[in-house]
């Protein structure tokens, strides 16, 4: 299970290298976290698309910083990113610095009700990488004018693009909203996934990342378009999601950002990774996991009611796990 254990010592006592590709340029202001810069980035969908689709299924053109952001969420999962976005939390609700303190962070969706409703997409197969089926994208909103009608979804469906999420709003629709035709629709032009905060169907066949609060077989109805895509910020799963934000889904929940807040979390995120691997190392080489961290002496120091903190060993990305006693536990 993945921890949060100080990631500001992870990153500045222990040194340990970061995963995936860093040499990649983002645009800073002088704002810093945990210090490093991050990336003050725009929301406006119309910014992070241009060019025409071919018909919805074209790539189009992209802001190339979006694209480093995403390709860089890739090799990371929700646990990791919510861990730099506590630490980040944590860092903007102490700091003086009026910049530290703007941080807004990154919201996890209700994890008791928005759930993944397709375990492997038809077009995933078990060979995938376990990360590479994430959902990663960019929120498309859509608010429905009443319950139960899904016109508006189907509008929407219209103008999705390539790399986008489709963000849906039910006002406490009972009746389903999408379906696998949906879905194969949206895998056809390339949308990353859709997120329904009310009922879907079909979940045997469902052809790209679907996440729904609830499952009905009952359809609702085709009469009220809604005012269309991007309107406004909606709600969903208990959070407000604004259009351009970037949607990140997993199997164990959706998070919602801006750009900004993922960019910000990305190297922590990335540290505790490379931690969290060469923890798995050590103890598949029969080394305890608290001898790998200060354990005994933060659990002494916490009964005598003495202030510490669990941190991983500092020499941790230098161990020779070879070198150090296993543990045989019969």
């Amino acid at each position: 299970m993945a921890m949060h254990l100080l990631l500001k010592t992870v990153r500045q006592r222990w040194g340990i290298p970061l995963m995936g590709n860093h040499n990649i340029f983002l645009p800073v202001t002088n704002t810093n976290y945990h210090g490093k810069n991050h990336a003050t980035i725009t929301r406006n969908h119309s910014h992070l698309m241009n060019g025409n689709e071919n018909n919805g299924n074209g790539r189009g053109s992209r802001d190339p910083v979006i694209e480093s952001i995403i390709q860089r969420l890739k090799s990371l999962g929700s646990g990791p990113l919510c861990d730099a976005d506590k630490g980040n939390r944590l860092t903007a609700s102490t700091s003086d610095d009026p910049d530290l303190r703007a941080y807004v962070g990154i919201s996890l969706m209700c994890p008791s009700t928005m759930k993944l409703r397709n375990a492997r997409t038809q077009t995933e197969t078990p060979s995938d990488n376990k990360r590479g089926a994430n959902m990663i994208g960019i929120a498309r909103t859509v608010q429905l004018p009443r319950p139960n009608d899904f016109l508006a979804v189907l509008a929407a469906l219209a103008e999705v693009h390539f790399g986008d999420v489709l963000v849906v709003n039910t006002i406490g629709s009972t009746r389903a909203v999408a379906g696998s035709l949906f879905t194969t629709e949206a895998a056809r032009r390339g949308v990353r996934g859709i997120v329904v905060d009310g009922p879907i169907r079909d979940v045997e066949d469902l052809a790209c990342p679907m996440y729904s609060t609830m499952v009905s077989p009952y359809a609702g109805t085709v009469q009220h378009p809604g005012e269309g895509i991007d309107v406004a910020p909606i709600l969903c799963g208990g959070v407000t999601v604004t259009p351009g934000d970037i949607i990140f889904g997993d199997r164990d929940g959706v998070l919602v950002g801006s750009a900004d807040s993922f960019a910000t979390c990305l190297e922590s995120a990335e540290n505790v990774v490379a931690v969290e691997q060469q923890l798995m190392r050590g103890m598949k080489m029969g080394v305890s996991l608290h001898k790998m961290t200060n354990f005994e002496e933060h659990i002494k120091k916490r009964k005598e009611g003495k202030e510490s903190a669990l941190e991983f060993n500092e020499d941790l990305h230098t161990i020779k796990f070879d070198h150090m006693d296993p543990v045989h536990v019969k």
